[in-house]
């Protein structure tokens, strides 16, 4: 499958880099630098990430390239300006972060991301977790909160932000074009389905996905892409 005149839209992890025990080693594939530098010569290029748009940029070193950071939350360019769309006040929940054996909280600013990769009892994590979750429901009710389930990471962020909304965003930008999105996690799913009809969703591994087409791995993500240059 290959779309005419396209706007490309790319996850980060699993999808342009493989996926990393934490998340600052999650280091690009060898060729994505230059695969997108040329892709982006000759169509709109994003990347359309959960991560922070400065996290980012210690990992791609792509200074100019557009992106979409926080599954929505914020946009910007690597190396230059950032602004957040969706600004919450975060402090009543940090005050209140959960204590479970193996979890690790990353403070992105506009939203957490409780990962529960690193602990040795996932199941057991995932559980605590949960159990919090129901002991602040109100508070993240309050604070117009609402957890994202991502790859082994509950992402609790701004109610009705998602990479669905953000794609339709970039697309009204880009009349005529092509959306191509690609990506390999739950979160990606807003996103195939908020394009179906209107482009090109591929799903990046393996699972039960809304995409109209399946990429091996990261390596097949990238020869794919070639075939535009």
């Amino acid at each position: 499958m290959k779309a005419e005149n396209p706007v490309f839209l790319l996850d980060y992890d699993g999808t342009l880099a493989p996926v990393a025990p934490r998340p600052e080693e999650a280091f690009p594939h060898p060729e994505t630098p230059r695969v997108l530098e040329a892709l982006r010569q000759r169509h709109p290029v994003y990347v359309v990430t959960g991560r922070r748009v400065e996290d980012l940029e210690r990992l791609l070193p792509l200074p100019g390239l557009p992106v979409v950071g926080g599954h929505g939350l914020e946009e910007g360019v690597l190396g230059g300006e950032k602004r957040s769309l969706f600004p919450v006040d975060l402090t009543p929940l940090r005050a209140r972060l959960p204590r479970c054996p193996g979890v690790r909280v990353e403070d992105k600013g506009f939203a957490l991301a409780l990962h529960y990769r690193e602990a040795e009892d996932e199941a057991q994590a995932l559980a605590c977790l949960q159990a919090w979750l129901g002991e602040v429901e109100g508070l993240l009710r309050a604070l117009g909160l609402e957890v994202l389930p991502g790859k082994k990471v509950l992402e609790i962020k701004p109610q009705g932000v998602n990479k669905g909304e953000a794609v339709l965003r970039l697309l009204a930008r880009h009349p005529g074009r092509t959306p191509v999105y690609i990506g390999d996690d739950t979160t990606d799913e807003t996103a195939f389905r908020a394009l179906e009809g209107r482009g090109l969703t591929l799903k990046v591994g393996p699972g039960p996905t809304a995409a109209q087409g399946r990429l091996r791995d990261v390596e097949a993500v990238l020869a794919y892409l070639k075939t535009y240059l």
